[in-house]
């Protein structure tokens, strides 16, 4: 036969009220925790999700983020070199506060001032710091409640990277009115300009002036005209910090100032073989001369008196001239002198020998040969930075830097040192 296609018997359902009971079963499943800890039925934990919501449980304490540490920039950075010693330390808290900062010198000592912003998170220098010198600098801060601290070290220019100046007059001293300001440097200048906006002159009746360079490490200056006698003059050079070039720093800064004095002028004329001193316009004294030799002749143009004294050891050596030379004299004591350039010209009183032809004849080295009369005038009234002008030899000038002879330079052309006169 075959198998028998009856129906099995049909499934069993359940009484409606049976069904309802289940599902309370389910409900209280769900909720039975949040019952346990107290809460009424169908109300839900703060801190528990509502039936249906994809929210996450909120972390324990101990799985909050940690408070981020206080972030700390320092200028110059950690074992910095060559720092300029004028450029202020700088410790800022980008994150957070600063705490106690102390900048001191490696070697130890009273800790460099400073300054605290308003906001509490900048601290700056406010002294110049020593050159060639180490220094440690030590910092704390704090954010969100947790510190942290620092240090760091840095060195300040070297002394082979220093540079100094000086100037060619003293503190209240007192000068010509030819006298040409000449600052001279330890090291070579390569921002020359930068040298020369540093550098402040006042009054002398305040005319402008030109500088001149006449080399890297020798600069001048020079009123548009001679300084107004019986004027004071100050001279300041802000050199302290400034990079000349090559990294080459200044390390002090230069003041002076100092005294004009009457006006003195004396003019040598060759074709009279007379000298003519003037004070304050007035005529002094006149007086018979020699001046060079064929062999020896004295330049011409406006020189300045660069030193006096009352005797001066003369040499024929320092010349290069050797017993033998017809131009060969015996070294001696040379009386009230002026010098007049670097190479060896001088107003000075002639020897015994010259004093017959005084006013008629040259016989000298190139020097301006006087009676003693004369030569002691120009010894004890006039003074460095007077002007004394040879005019007549038929000889060139001298050059500018072989003493002061920048007074025969144009003003116009004075700042070119290209430019060349009658030299």
């Amino acid at each position: 036969m075959p198998l028998s296609s009856r129906p099995g018997p049909a499934p069993r359902r359940l009484p409606a009220r049976r069904l309802l009971a289940l599902g309370a079963v389910t409900v209280l499943l769900a909720t039975g925790c949040a019952q346990a800890a107290g809460n009424p039925a169908g109300e839900p934990s703060p801190a528990s999700p509502t039936a249906g919501s994809s929210a996450t449980a909120a972390p324990t304490a101990t799985e909050l983020p940690a408070a981020a540490p206080a972030e700390v920039s320092v200028t110059p950075a950690d074992a910095a070199v060559e720092h300029n010693p004028v450029d202020p330390v700088v410790v800022r808290a980008d994150h957070g506060e600063l705490g106690e900062v102390v900048l001191v010198s490696a070697a130890g000592g009273e800790p460099v001032p400073g300054e605290r912003s308003a906001d509490g998170r900048t601290w700056t220098s406010t002294g110049v710091l020593a050159f060639d010198t180490a220094y440690a600098l030590h910092w704390g801060a704090t954010a969100g409640g947790s510190t942290s601290a620092g240090t760091s070290t840095f060195s300040t220019v070297s002394a082979a990277h220093e540079v100094d100046a000086r100037i060619n007059v003293a503190e209240d001293g007192v000068y010509g009115t030819g006298q040409v300001l000449q600052f001279s440097f330890s090291e070579p200048v390569l921002h020359k300009d930068e040298v020369e906006r540093a550098i402040t002159v006042q009054g002398g009746g305040d005319r402008a002036g030109a500088f001149r360079w006449y080399s890297d490490t020798v600069l001048r200056y020079r009123p548009a005209e001679t300084w107004a006698p019986h004027s004071e003059v100050s001279v300041s050079l802000d050199l302290l910090g400034l990079d000349v070039g090559h990294g080459m720093v200044g390390n002090h800064d230069l003041r002076r100032s100092f005294s004009i004095g009457a006006e003195h002028y004396a003019r040598v004329d060759n074709a009279t073989k007379t000298l003519t001193a003037y004070v304050d316009g007035e005529v002094a004294g006149r007086f018979p001369v020699t001046l060079g030799n064929p062999d020896w002749p004295s330049t011409t143009g406006r020189k300045v008196i660069m030193e006096q004294a009352p005797t001066y050891l003369f040499k024929a050596d320092s010349l290069d001239l050797q017993p033998g030379d017809p131009h060969w004299y015996e070294t001696f004591w040379a009386s009230n002198v002026s010098r007049l350039t670097a190479s060896g010209e001088f107003v000075h009183q002639a020897l015994p020998s010259a004093m017959p032809v005084l006013g008629q004849a040259n016989v000298s080295h190139g020097c301006v040969g006087m009676s003693p009369e004369g030569a002691k005038l120009i010894h004890d009234v006039f003074r460095p930075g007077d002007v004394v002008e040879v005019v007549g030899t038929g000889y060139p000038q001298a050059d500018p830097d072989d003493g002061y002879g920048d007074w025969n330079i144009p003003l116009e052309h004075y700042a070119d040192e290209s430019w060349k006169g009658n030299w």
